[in-house]
């Protein structure tokens, strides 16, 4: 009897421990969705005290320079009818803010950031990464672009920086593995660019008639997918040429 009433006891002490840590790391993570809510609220807030200075001091509409809050800033990113507004920031590496906020302390949810390989005013091909968040947050709402119908209306995505506005439109959405080759930010020649741009087209989960040429620069956007290990989610997008 004593030996039953004590593995009852003991399996209910290995329930309430487990019971305990399944709380905690919910907790845990939940003060993590809160940390990162509570850090990009208030960089919206100087993100938009930022662009009324700008706009007054230099009389250009819509500049965005952070650089004084952290010198890897390059610009910001908004995609219309999602909540992708973001500051991007780039590293020597794509490693460091993957799980850092833009002061360096340690961030889940991370920070967009862009290829270290780019140079944001000259590459073919600017390539931002962003976590894709359980609570729908960071680069989570690129998944709505592997909707037909959303794909189809190509909401604008805006890239902001302290020179003014760069406009871009969808050209092509694609899952794929990990290791699938889009994240090349620059090419050795047209012939070689055209291929890529090639393959993507032919690749995409939606048709378009959008295609850009060799002459044109394009945005790729990067999320983590969970349909298969190491899935991602791309977005492909052409810079809209001004007249």
């Amino acid at each position: 009897m004593k030996l039953k009433t004590g593995i009852k006891n003991l399996i209910t002490f290995f329930l309430i421990a487990i019971i305990c840590v399944c709380g905690y790391r919910i907790y845990e993570k939940l003060n993590d969705y809160k940390k990162a809510d509570d850090l990009y609220a208030n960089l919206r807030t100087e993100k938009e005290a930022n662009l009324d200075k700008n706009n007054i001091n230099s009389g250009t509409a819509n500049t965005i320079d952070l650089s004084s809050i952290n010198k890897d800033f390059v610009c910001w990113i908004n995609i219309e009818n999602t909540n992708i507004d973001y500051p991007v920031f780039q590293s020597k590496d794509n490693s460091y803010y993957l799980h850092r906020d833009i002061y360096g302390n340690y961030l889940y949810a991370g920070t967009t950031f862009l290829d270290y390989r780019d140079y944001y005013d000259d590459s073919k091909n600017l390539i931002i990464y962003g976590h894709n968040m359980k609570n729908t947050t960071m680069f989570s709402q690129l998944e709505k672009f592997k909707e037909e119908s959303f794909f189809k209306s190509n909401p604008t995505i805006t890239l902001t920086d302290k020179n003014g506005e760069k406009n871009y439109e969808v050209f092509a959405v694609l899952l794929v593995k990990k290791d699938y080759p889009y994240t090349i930010p620059n090419f050795n020649s047209d012939d070689e660019y055209n291929k890529f741009l090639n393959k993507i087209v032919d690749d995409s989960i939606f048709s378009t008639q959008n295609k850009p040429t060799s002459s044109d620069k394009i945005l790729t956007l990067s999320t983590c997918s969970y349909e298969f290990k190491d899935a991602r989610t791309v977005v492909f997008c052409k810079e809209k040429k001004i007249n």
